[in-house]
């Protein structure tokens, strides 16, 4: 197997959740053999909202070929990592390269666990919902927003509502229509935007 690790390993961080790797080639006498490749592992050290510890479970991507470069997807916002480097040849791995620290910058949030509607008037609801399952960073504040689908062919504008306590998960919407269908959106938002909106539908009350 190799007998030497990659030297000069750096991670460049694209954005929240994508990091391209670069690394020296080992040299062709220490390959001992055919260079098949390098791989790349990483693994999650720190949540960086709550600074909880992880136990490392790693990942691995196999770079085939004399490469000194790779990119590795589908990493967790805003956490930090721990990423080495090794060289295979036909008969196993050479050893790893030190490992190399990096983080993730804030994410849009997941979409929020629920949206309830806990009670109907005539002319107003109020709305329940729950936490994002990832917030993906540190939670600025919701975005509610409602429009009227009485009609198949016929929806209303959206209307948007600024919630700016990240504390809040309820609100009470009023002035909408007497007996009218409307649909609700919540969504999360941290400073790098909004994510995916929960839905809910229902009924407004007839009047008298």
């Amino acid at each position: 197997v190799p007998d030497a690790a990659p030297s000069g390993v750096s991670v460049d961080v694209v954005n929240s959740t994508l990091v391209k790797v670069f690394w020296f080639g080992i040299p062709r006498d220490r390959v001992r053999g055919h260079l098949r490749g390098y791989k790349v592992s990483w693994w999650k050290t720190k949540n960086m909202l709550d600074g909880k510890r992880h136990h490392p479970e790693k990942h691995f991507l196999t770079f085939v070929g004399d490469r000194s470069y790779g990119m590795i997807p589908g990493l967790e916002p805003f956490s930090e990592f721990h990423l080495s480097v090794l060289a295979y040849n036909d008969r196993g791995d050479g050893p790893e390269s030190p490992p190399v620290v990096f983080e993730t910058p804030e994410g849009v949030p997941e979409q929020p666990r629920f949206l309830r509607i806990q009670n109907f008037d005539k002319d107003s609801v109020t709305l329940s919902w729950g936490l994002p399952k990832k917030a993906n960073g540190h939670l600025t504040g919701y975005v509610l927003q409602y429009q009227i689908i009485n009609e198949t062919h016929e929806i209303g504008p959206l209307n948007d509502v600024s919630v700016t306590n990240r504390s809040t998960l309820g609100w009470r919407l009023s002035g909408l229509s007497p007996s009218t269908k409307y649909k609700f959106y919540v969504k999360a938002c941290t400073t790098k935007g909004c994510g995916k909106p929960v839905t809910e539908e229902g009924l407004t009350m007839a009047s008298g």
